[in-house]
């Protein structure tokens, strides 16, 4: 694409979307789950989302008014990472798509679309082709396991897993972004989230219900081999939001069997 125009370079790349060739090595990965929001993703509800956007880049103002207008950082977005895999997240559509909360009561329009925010207190824009490194990105990335650890649930809702006020800040960005706060997303953890309680609480009536030591440590290791399905990545969608509600029964009375099988998560 070097030498090309942008006019040209735009073309080239909207009848080159080679990216698709990709998307079943990438669902194998992930199990049939969006990156950014473990959502299970139906047939041919999906797209290779391009990290950084391939033709136009930029930011709201102010991501909390749902009037503010945006910044436009690249005009011609990150053109010359079209290409390049590194840049490549398997999306569902409701977490690339700009669209309206349907079924909550919200008028406000969210998605990922060529929204990619910068803290530009921080770092700079990066000129075209150079070095992305001189850049503060502000989304969390799905694929870099310190981002992921910034985020937690509440009984299925999105919220920061840190103090650090930067880092919340990043949190709720990209929670607005990525629409993870959207009501079905919600919704759907949420279920997941209730079917953990119960299987919780199932597990402590059984294990304390156990006569001698040795039924006991024979019922623990029985529920744990149960609960672990629930974090089982292969096989279920939010298991952030399992995993989340297992740390935090953990914590409560009644449950210090469970704290060894969250410490091996």
């Amino acid at each position: 694409m070097q030498g090309l125009t942008v006019e040209e370079r735009k073309k080239y790349i909207t009848d080159h979307p080679d990216w698709n060739q990709l998307q079943p090595a990438m669902l194998g990965l992930s199990h049939n789950k969006c990156w950014y929001s473990e959502a299970p993703i139906g047939n041919g509800d999906m797209e290779v989302d391009h990290f950084r956007p391939k033709n136009k880049s930029k930011q709201k103002i102010d991501y909390t008014d749902s009037n503010s207008k945006s910044i436009i950082h690249k005009t011609n977005g990150y053109w010359w990472l079209a290409y390049d895999w590194d840049n490549y997240r398997l999306a569902g559509a409701l977490a690339n798509k700009l669209r309206r909360d349907r079924l909550g009561d919200c008028d406000e329009v969210k998605g990922k679309g060529d929204y990619f925010p910068l803290d530009i207190a921080v770092g700079r824009v990066a000129n075209d082709e150079e070095n992305i490194t001189c850049e503060e990105a502000i989304l969390l990335d799905p694929i870099n396991p310190v981002d992921v650890c910034l985020l937690t649930f509440d009984k299925g809702i999105p919220i920061p897993a840190t103090n650090d006020n930067i880092e919340i800040e990043r949190v709720k960005q990209s929670i607005f972004y990525y629409h993870l706060d959207l009501d079905q997303l919600n919704r759907d953890r949420k279920i997941v989230w209730d079917d953990c309680v119960e299987q919780l609480k199932d597990a402590k009536e059984s294990i304390d219900n156990s006569i001698t030591p040795a039924d006991k440590k024979a019922m623990v290791k029985k529920c744990f081999r149960e609960i672990r399905k629930l974090v089982d990545s292969e096989r279920r969608p939010f298991t952030s939001t399992a995993k989340a509600c297992l740390m935090v029964y953990s914590e409560l009375n009644g449950f210090p069997w469970l704290k060894g099988l969250v410490r091996t998560l």
